[in-house]
C-alpha cells in the first residue's frame, strides 16, 4: 500500500471517530455493538482506524489491530498471536519483545490459561491443523478477557481477505465467537463494498452483536480545502486553484496529500510563496504522467495486474470503453467489440474490487482521479510507442491546463446555469441518491423563470420540459426548511398547467423534517452532495 509522509495525518472523518470513540464507552457500560467502516481505497479508512488506535489508550483496553491486505494464513495466525501478547504485555508494563516465546513468558504469571491456549494454537499450527487451529484463535480474545478482565477491540482491516486463508467456513466460524465474546468488539474494514455487505448481510448477519454499517466517504470541498490550507500553511494558493484541487482529487485525502507535497516541493525549489497554475500543473505532471510518480506508480500497480496476464486481455477494453462514456452494459461491449457476456464478467469484477460502481444499469468510476490517469495516461500509453516523448508531454500538459482553466469558467458560472447544464445530460436513467431510488427524464427545454418570490423566500425556479409533461425546479443555495417545502407545493398547485414533477435543490444540509415534508408532497429534495454526485455521474465538475 502506498505511504506519504502525510498519509496518516488524520483529517476530516469526525463524525466517525466520534462514534467509534462512543462505542467503546458503550462497551465498558455494557452495550455491544460491533462496527464495518466500507469504502473506496484510500478514502481514508485505515487514518480513521490508525487515529481510533492511536487516541484509545486506556489500560482496560487491549486493542488487536490485523491489516489482512494480501496476507497468508501463516501471517495471520502469528500477527494475531504475537499482537495480543504485545499488547497485553505493554498495558501492564512488562518487557516488550518481538518474539511470541519471550512475551509468553513475560504474561505466564499473569494469564496462565491464555498463554496454555496459546501453545495449544502453536501445536495445532505445526501439524498443519489450520482448520482447529483457526477455531482456537478466534476464540482467544474470549478466554483473555475472561482471565485479565480487561476489554478488547479487534480491529481486521480489508477483513473480507479472511475468505483468502483457506479455512472452511471461515466467517460462519468467526461470527459464532463473536456472539459469546461479551467483553469485546469487532471493528472491520473494507475497500470491496459490494463483497462486504454481501459477507456482513449473508454469513455475519448475528443474532447478538451485528455489524453496524459506516460508509467512509471522500472529504466534502470544506473538508478537502482545509487539508489544503493546513498542509501549505503560509504558502498562498487561490481559491480558484484550491476548489480545482478539491474537484479534481474527488476529495481522496491520500491524493490530496501526495499533491500538495509536490507543491511544498516544487515551491521550495522555485522560492515561491504562492502557487500559480503553471506550479499546479508542473506538481500534477509529476506525480500523476511520469512513470516514477507516486501516484502513477499507484494506479500502475491497481490497473497492471488485472490487465497485464493472458486471460486478462479484454480488461483494457472495458476500462477505456467506461472512461469514454460507455457507461451501460451494451454501450461498452459495443465500443470494446467484444461479447456482452465477457464484459459484464469483467465489469463484475471490477465491482468486486471496488474499480467501479453501478448505479441503476449505469456503471462508473467512483474514483475521479482513477479515471483521469485511464483515459489521460493509461489510454495513451496503450497506443503510444515513447509516452515521455515531447509531442506527449506536451499534449498531456496542454489537456491538463484545458481542464483547470475550464474548470474556472465553469465555476464562476450562477447555479441556474450549472444545474440547467446538468438537466440536459439526463435521459431516462434510473439512479439511486441517498438511498431513494430516481428516474431522470429526459428534458428538451429548460427555462429560468423571473425572479417570484411567492415560492418561497430566496428561490430560483426552472421550468423544464419533458415528453411527459412539465417539471418545476427551485433552487435555494441555503437555509431550505420545511415552510418552504411547503409554500412551493402551494405555488405549484396554482399553475395553470399540473406539474409532472416537482425537485428542490439547496447547497446546505437538510434536516429529516424538510425531506419527509418534501417525501408527503411528492418532491425530489436534492442538497449538495446529492447534486455532486449527479455532476460526477455525468463527468461535470463538483458545485462547490
Amino acid at each position: 500500500m502506498m505511504k506519504t509522509s502525510l498519509e496518516n495525518q488524520f483529517f476530516g472523518h469526525q463524525k466517525l471517530l466520534h462514534l467509534l470513540r462512543r462505542r467503546v464507552v458503550d462497551l465498558k457500560e455494557g452495550y455491544r455493538q460491533n462496527m464495518a467502516l466500507i469504502g473506496n481505497r484510500f478514502v481514508g479508512k485505515t487514518a480513521i482506524l490508525h487515529k481510533f488506535m492511536e487516541e484509545l489508550d486506556e489500560e482496560s483496553i487491549i486493542i488487536l489491530y490485523l491489516d489482512l491486505d494480501h496476507k497468508d494464513i501463516n501471517h495471520f495466525f502469528a500477527r494475531f498471536l504475537g499482537g495480543f501478547l504485545y499488547e497485553f504485555c505493554r498495558i501492564q508494563r512488562l518487557p516488550l519483545f518481538n518474539d511470541i516465546s519471550l512475551l509468553m513468558e513475560n504474561a505466564r504469571k499473569l494469564i496462565p490459561q491464555t498463554v496454555e491456549e496459546i501453545k495449544r494454537i502453536q501445536t495445532n499450527l505445526s501439524k498443519h491443523k489450520y482448520e482447529e487451529a483457526y477455531r482456537q484463535i478466534i476464540s482467544l480474545p474470549e478466554v483473555l478477557t475472561g482471565e485479565s478482565g480487561q476489554f478488547c477491540v479487534i480491529v481486521l482491516d480489508e477483513f473480507q481477505n479472511l475468505e483468502e486463508l483457506g479455512v472452511s467456513d471461515v466467517f460462519q466460524e468467526l461470527g459464532k465467537r463473536i456472539m459469546t465474546q461479551k467483553r469485546c468488539i469487532y471493528v472491520v474494514a473494507s475497500s470491496q463494498g459490494a463483497v462486504a455487505k454481501k459477507i456482513l448481510a449473508e454469513k455475519l448477519s448475528l443474532l447478538f452483536g451485528n455489524f453496524e454499517i459506516l460508509d467512509v466517504e471522500p472529504l466534502d470541498s470544506k473538508t478537502s480545502q482545509e487539508l489544503i490550507s493546513a498542509h501549505l500553511k503560509e504558502i498562498q494558493i487561490s481559491q480558484p486553484l484550491r476548489d480545482f484541487l478539491a474537484d479534481f482529487t474527488g476529495g481522496y485525502p491520500l491524493y490530496l496529500n501526495v499533491i500538495v507535497r509536490e507543491l511544498l516541493h516544487l515551491s521550495s525549489i522555485h522560492q515561491q510563496r504562492e502557487i500559480f497554475l503553471p506550479l499546479l500543473t508542473q506538481a500534477i505532471e509529476n506525480v500523476l504522467f511520469y512513470p516514477w510518480g507516486i501516484l502513477n506508480r499507484h494506479f500502475e500497480m491497481t490497473v497492471g495486474p488485472l490487465c497485464s496476464s493472458k486471460s486478462n486481455w479484454a480488461m483494457s477494453s472495458v476500462l477505456i470503453a467506461l472512461t469514454e462514456g460507455k457507461h451501460r452494459l451494451r454501450e461498452a461491449a459495443q465500443q470494446a467489440g467484444l461479447k456482452p457476456q465477457m464484459i459484464n464478467q469483467r465489469l463484475n469484477r471490477l465491482m468486486e474490487l471496488g474499480l467501479i460502481g453501478k448505479n441503476g444499469q449505469t456503471f462508473y468510476f467512483p474514483d475521479k482521479l482513477l479515471k483521469y490517469w485511464l483515459k489521460g495516461i493509461f489510454q495513451r500509453r496503450l497506443k503510444a510507442l515513447d509516452l515521455l516523448s515531447h509531442q506527449i508531454r506536451t499534449e498531456f500538459q496542454e489537456e491538463l491546463t484545458h481542464l483547470v482553466v475550464n474548470f474556472q469558467i465553469t465555476s464562476k458560472r450562477d447555479l441556474p446555469s450549472r444545474v440547467t447544464e446538468l438537466l440536459y445530460c439526463f435521459d431516462n436513467e434510473a439512479v439511486c441518491l441517498n438511498g431513494r431510488r430516481y428516474k431522470l427524464p429526459i428534458f428538451r427545454e429548460v427555462i429560468h423563470l423571473p425572479k417570484n418570490d411567492s415560492f418561497g423566500t430566496g428561490f430560483e425556479i426552472l421550468k423544464a420540459s419533458s415528453p411527459e409533461g412539465t417539471w418545476f425546479i427551485g433552487l435555494k443555495k441555503e437555509n431550505l426548511c420545511e415552510n418552504d417545502v411547503h409554500l412551493f407545493s402551494l405555488e405549484s398547485k396554482k399553475l395553470k398547467e399540473r406539474p409532472q414533477g416537482q425537485v428542490l435543490i439547496s447547497l446546505s444540509d437538510l434536516d429529516e423534517n424538510t425531506r419527509i415534508k418534501a417525501l408527503q408532497e411528492r418532491m425530489w429534495i436534492w442538497n449538495e452532495k446529492e447534486i455532486n454526485a449527479l455532476l460526477s455521474f455525468y463527468d461535470k465538475p463538483f458545485i462547490i
